[in-house]
């Protein structure tokens, strides 16, 4: 499998103007679960072009983007520098670079099928504060709705070498349950479109 840090290089331009944001149901629903107020720090792990790091950035006082990617970064560098609490960072989710007990909220828009958990669970433990929280987040585009959908999907199976290998919902519960404690995590949908 590709290098995850190198894999987007020369896809930054379709990222952003084709990658959908998040919806605002969600990021409420953060912002209320966390208790985040303009003094807060999020640190958004894999923030790639800053799709989520721009929708975190009303709700705090200061977004970490953490992408190891250079090309990826520059792009949310561009757009989001001149926004007030945002940090660009060269980091990967193993090794943020952030200090002890410094986050209220950390989050993985599309990312975490990516992290290496062990090493992630280590380094998310070590920079959370007390009581800190972490969303992992996906988009999920439907597959089977529709003639177009189902086509597209094989479509992607077909001529993709390793879409199988990389797509981010094979990550399920019994992976996600090896990052958190058993049991230690809700699962909530948000409709998006």
């Amino acid at each position: 499998m590709p290098d995850s840090t190198q894999r987007f290089s020369d896809r930054v331009q379709n990222y952003v103007r084709y990658r959908p944001s998040y919806p605002t149901a969600l990021i409420e629903s953060m912002a209320r679960r966390a208790n985040l107020n303009h003094e807060s720090v999020i640190a958004d792990i894999g923030a790639g072009t800053g799709i989520l790091t721009k929708r975190l950035l009303p709700i705090t006082g200061r977004v970490h983007a953490i992408e190891p990617n250079p090309e990826m970064r520059a792009a949310a560098e561009r757009d989001l520098s001149k926004q007030t609490g945002f940090q660009s960072i060269n980091g990967t989710a193993e090794t943020t670079t952030l200090p002890h007990a410094s986050i209220d909220l950390i989050t993985a828009g599309q990312a975490f099928h990516w992290f290496n958990i062990p090493k992630t669970r280590a380094e998310f433990t070590r920079i959370l504060k007390p009581g800190g929280q972490v969303a992992l987040i996906w988009n999920e585009r439907l597959a089977d709705t529709t003639p177009f959908l189902i086509a597209y999907d094989q479509l992607l199976k077909t001529d993709s070498i390793d879409y199988d290998q990389v797509n981010h919902s094979r990550i399920d519960h019994e992976a996600i349950g090896r990052f958190y404690n058993p049991g230690a995590f809700e699962e909530i949908t948000f409709p998006s479109e």
